[in-house]
């Protein structure tokens, strides 16, 4: 009987840990979804810039009829010229069709 609930209770350790992880994964998601400037330093950070991506500056740039409002990065200029993103369900993704340069 003992056996048994040792294993019971390293399992509702696991799902409580699972839980946690994944509850914790999602808040992160969606704060760096929540802005553009944090979706595009998301994206430098996936890029390699691991210290830019934190350092760089992030400005409002051109506003395009087709992909919307682009914003370029400096000191240091880093990634590509600039970066379209969209809003969709409320958070910020990169729109790589309407991004480039670099």
């Amino acid at each position: 009987m003992s056996f048994i609930n040792k294993t019971l209770k390293r399992c509702y350790g696991l799902v409580i840990v699972t839980v946690i992880i994944f509850i914790s994964s999602v808040l992160i998601y969606i704060f760096c979804h929540s802005t553009p400037e944090r979706a595009i330093r998301e994206d430098l950070f996936k890029q390699g810039y691991f210290i830019g991506a934190f350092n760089t500056k992030i400005y409002k740039s051109r506003y395009d009829e087709q992909y919307g409002q682009s914003y370029s990065c400096k000191q240091p200029v880093i990634g590509p010229d600039f970066y379209s993103v969209t809003k969709e369900n409320g958070l910020w993704y990169i729109n790589h069709d309407g991004t480039g340069g670099g």
